[in-house]
C-alpha cells in the first residue's frame, strides 16, 4: 500500500510541476566519482529528468536511464535533445531490471533515492538485479535519507540504514565510502560500493525485515 501511494505521489510531482528535488544538476558525489573513471556504461536509477544521465553521455558515457513516471522520462528524453547527446531513457520499474536490461554489464550504476522508498520485497528484488547488471569492478553509488518522519512511511519510505544496506548488498558489494549529512530525521548519506568480481559464496538475503532508515526521490 505505502511503495504504491509512494508511486503515485511522485507521479503527481512531475506531472504537475518540477519537484524539488530536481536540481536540474548532477550531484558533486557523481562528477567526483567519474573523474576518476573512464568512460563506460552507465545505469541511472530513478534517473527522473535526465540531469546526470545527460551529463555523463557528454562525457562518453554509455547512458541507460529508467524512471517509473512517463513525464519524468519524456522531459529526459528532450533534455538528451536539447543537449545534442544520446542517451537510452526507459519507463520502467527498477526492482525488475531484468526485463528491462539486456544483460550488458554497466561500470557504473547510480541511485539518487530510489532504495530507500522501496518495500521489503522491492529491495531484495532491486539488489540482486543490481548486483546482476553491474560488471566486476563497478563503481555503485547510493544516496538515500537514512531517518525520515514516520509520516513519509505512508508512502513507503522505509529508509536506507547502515545495517539495512550492508546487509542487503554483502553478497555481492563491499561497501568503500559512507558520506553521511544530518543528524536524526530527514539525515541522508552517500554510500559508494563496489562490486566483487566473484560473487561470495552465499545466499542473499531473504524478504524479512531488517533495520532500515528513509526515502527521497523519483
Amino acid at each position: 500500500m505505502g511503495e504504491r501511494m509512494g508511486r503515485l505521489f511522485y507521479w503527481l510531482s512531475y506531472l504537475h510541476g518540477k519537484p524539488n528535488w530536481d536540481t536540474g544538476v548532477p550531484p558533486e558525489t557523481v562528477l567526483e566519482a567519474v573523474r576518476d573513471l573512464p568512460p563506460g556504461r552507465f545505469l541511472d536509477l530513478g534517473c527522473g529528468t535526465g540531469a546526470t544521465s545527460v551529463h555523463l553521455a557528454g562525457l562518453g558515457w554509455e547512458v541507460v536511464g529508467i524512471d517509473y513516471v512517463p513525464s519524468a522520462i519524456e522531459r529526459a528524453r528532450r533534455r538528451a535533445g536539447q543537449a545534442g547527446v544520446s542517451a537510452d531513457f526507459r519507463v520502467g520499474d527498477v526492482t525488475r531490471l531484468d526485463s528491462q536490461l539486456d544483460g550488458r554489464p554497466f561500470d557504473l550504476i547510480l541511485d539518487l533515492g530510489c532504495y530507500h522508498g522501496l518495500s521489503e520485497a522491492g529491495r531484495c528484488r532491486y539488489a540482486a538485479a543490481v548486483a546482476e547488471a553491474a560488471a566486476p569492478g563497478a563503481t555503485y553509488l547510493l544516496f538515500g535519507f537514512t531517518a525520515v518522519p514516520s509520516s513519509w512511511r505512508l508512502i513507503g519510505a522505509n529508509g536506507a540504514g547502515t545495517s539495512d544496506v550492508e546487509t542487503r548488498f554483502a553478497p555481492w558489494f563491499t561497501v568503500e565510502t559512507t558520506a553521511a549529512s544530518g543528524h536524526g530525521k530527514g539525515s541522508t548519506s552517500w554510500r559508494r560500493l563496489r562490486r566483487r568480481g566473484e560473487v561470495r559464496e552465499s545466499e542473499p538475503p531473504s524478504a524479512e525485515p531488517v533495520a532500515s532508515g528513509a526515502r527521497a526521490t523519483a
